[in-house]
């Protein structure tokens, strides 16, 4: 699909996690000195006198140029990931981003669906085995469906687990969400399903009885779990698919932890 919108909260809270973050890494660059492939240390919380005026210069096949460079490749990594969302905020609105105070706090979260929630759970656990299973850098998928559900994720930048287990005391079952998405600037993950061939009679009742089931567990539609329903089964709607994350991502960021009176100009990290 084309490239995608973030909401603007979205795309607040993903720059200014970013930023944040840039200003506790190590950073530097790669070049080379005389030859030789160098480490170029431009910021280091524990050593104040490295600048970019003042680097420290290490060969990067020494043991510490090892070291160092796996800490440099990191912020490099985060550093483009900043420039690119910067360039796409100024391309799309005419005054600066907000700062956000993190951490940002949930009104109401009733299974404590945070970061230490996603990463206790395990994932590809379900038990049923397709005639013709899908194939992907994520392990044997369901479905086609499932497949570009996982593509978009990816390209949205935001972590899955799939097929974790969930029990839902209230109605004493066990069941393998499609995904459980993390949406780990805001400490927060959520259950995503994927939802189609409701033309079939028995799978539409499985699915019926599945939405009922987070109901009664208090899993709210939006929150703790997002649902995407595929009415045309030979067309999977990404806009769609992209729409109902990103909105639910949104509608989890407080207007309050946003603070849009600072006079910012427009931000660069150098």
């Amino acid at each position: 699909m084309e490239r995608i919108i973030l909401p603007m909260k979205v795309h607040a809270v993903k720059l200014e996690y970013r930023r944040l973050m840039i200003d506790k890494l190590i950073q530097g660059y790669f070049c080379i000195k005389r030859g030789r492939k160098t480490v170029a240390i431009t910021h280091d919380p524990e050593y104040p006198q490295y600048s970019p005026r003042h680097p420290r210069l290490l060969s990067f096949s020494s043991k510490l140029g090892k070291k160092y460079s796996e800490k440099i490749n990191r912020y490099l990594k985060v550093k483009s990931e900043y420039d690119s969302l910067l360039d796409s905020w100024n391309a799309t609105y005419n005054f600066a981003p907000p700062r956000v105070k993190f951490p940002i706090t949930q009104f109401y979260d009733p299974h404590f669906m945070n970061n230490a929630y996603y990463n206790n759970k395990s994932g590809c656990l379900g038990r049923y085995v397709p005639e013709n299973p899908t194939f992907s850098e994520d392990g044997e998928l369901k479905s086609k469906n499932e497949l570009m559900g996982a593509e978009l994720l990816h390209q949205m930048g935001i972590p899955f687990k799939y097929e974790t287990e969930l029990y839902i005391e209230e109605t004493d079952e066990r069941i393998n969400p499609d995904y459980l998405v993390n949406f780990y600037e805001i400490d927060r993950c959520s259950y995503l399903e994927v939802l189609g061939m409701n033309d079939k009679g028995d799978y539409s009742v499985r699915t019926s009885s599945k939405i009922n089931s987070y109901s009664k567990g208090k899993y709210r539609p939006g929150r703790e779990v997002i649902y995407v329903h595929l009415y045309d089964k030979y067309n999977f709607d990404s806009v769609y698919f992209v729409q109902q994350v990103l909105t639910a991502f949104d509608s989890m960021i407080p207007d309050s932890s946003l603070e849009w009176n600072v006079n910012l100009g427009v931000l660069q990290i150098s």
